[in-house]
């Protein structure tokens, strides 16, 4: 009999997910029926000057809109959070709008947090202490209720959590409440397919490594199993398409995606992820790169070192990826989820190295450092050391 439980409480599945393209046009209906007097919408500069989609919003909510934030930065930044919680404050906010990528809707649920509970987001931060001690701190506060709108596949859109990044330190770190699960979700293909290829095909790597790490998390579980299985499924037949369709094909194809995004979502913000994303936070806190293509170059190097302890379930991932392999054959199918995740990078035109998305030379110790304070390495399934982390980064550098 096996000696593992696990726990599934259903805490990090959004109440409502509005979901096809025009989903927009329910939102107005959906925030009444929740009762929401005074909305505030964060988005980025980008979105609010381009795609002309704030503007519909603001038009569906009508007298529940209290203000629209539109300077949050990439990778949170604490004083942009602080900014933001500010003016929810003063509008008086009694629930967040997340419209855009995953920087977005982590700010969005950190002013959440902060304008309920007048504390720090740097004092509700979970961190790991090497060699097994996993550090969760109380918040007793409710936050403001979380709605969201995704422009990419980052699937910050559904989980009960985010990270922010502490400027002091260079580190960031990662947040999580149960009832920062947002209360709505509008998933809509019309929206997403505004949103330049530059920054959506890159951010279809971080689903896919959702799911990779959440099959390997020491928190997987079976529903969080079925949600990344289907989420790779639908995945790996919608994304490699990304750059051969056009005009109302690619919409529909981005539909998909989102869809299998939201999924991934679902999966880690039940069971955890692991070692690749933990390297991913410091290359994004401390550098400032992108958290997308941060992603395509580490999926795969950590991969390759979780196989010699993790084979079976990543034999899962090469299933949920649409291959059979006979009973036996884990280090075959191993080989293969891996080899697929690199073609799928190569097919979206994206970065194969460190050096190529602008890290600078040397940086191992600094990276190791943050590494081994990450949470999500709490998780990975095999024991990981400093060492290890340098080597991966010296391995994928060039």
């Amino acid at each position: 009999m096996s000696s593992r439980i696990t726990d599934f409480d259903g805490s990090a599945i959004p109440r409502r997910i509005l979901s096809g393209r025009g989903a927009t046009s329910r939102l107005g209906g959906a925030v009444e029926d929740e009762g929401y007097a005074r909305v505030l919408i964060v988005t980025s500069p980008s979105v609010a000057s381009t795609s002309g989609h704030i503007d519909k919003i603001a038009s569906a909510l009508g007298s529940r809109l209290a203000g629209v934030f539109s300077t949050t930065r990439p990778h949170a930044p604490v004083p942009a959070l602080h900014e933001a919680t500010a003016y929810a404050t003063e509008v008086k906010a009694d629930a967040v709008l997340s419209v855009g990528g995953g920087a977005v809707h982590d700010t969005a649920k950190a002013v959440a947090l902060m304008a309920a509970t007048g504390r720090d987001i740097r004092e509700l931060a979970n961190r790991f202490e090497p060699p097994d001690t996993f550090i969760a701190p109380t918040i007793e506060v409710e936050p403001l209720p979380v709605l969201t709108m995704p422009s990419t596949f980052s699937a910050a859109d559904v989980v009960g959590g985010g990270a922010f990044t502490d400027v002091d330190s260079g580190l960031k770190h990662i947040f999580v409440h149960p009832m920062l699960t947002p209360r709505i979700v509008v998933l809509d293909g019309d929206f997403a397919a505004t949103t330049p290829d530059a920054i959506l095909r890159p951010s279809a790597m971080n689903a896919v490594h959702h799911c990779v790490e959440a099959l390997l998390s020491k928190g997987h579980q079976p529903v969080t199993d079925a949600f990344a299985l289907r989420a790779l499924r639908l995945l790996a037949s919608s994304v490699p398409k990304l750059p051969t369709v056009e005009g109302d094909d690619r919409a529909e194809v981005i539909q998909i995606a989102l869809e299998a995004a939201a999924l991934s979502g679902m999966t880690y913000g039940n069971s955890w992820l692991g070692l690749g994303h933990a390297i991913c936070h410091s290359l994004g806190g401390r550098y400032g790169l992108s958290h997308a293509e941060a992603n395509a170059v580490i999926m795969p190097k950590t991969m390759r070192f979780n196989a010699t302890e993790a084979s079976d379930r990543l034999a899962l991932v090469a299933e949920g990826l649409g291959a059979s392999f006979p009973e036996g054959s884990e280090s075959a199918a191993a080989a293969f989820a891996i080899a697929f995740v690199e073609d799928l990078a190569r097919k979206l035109g994206l970065p194969a190295t460190l050096a190529e998305i602008g890290l600078p030379e040397g940086q191992e110790e600094s990276i190791a450092d943050d590494v081994m304070a990450d949470p999500q390495t709490f998780w990975n399934p095999r024991k990981v050391t400093s060492d290890d982390v340098k080597r991966i980064v010296r391995n994928a550098y060039s």
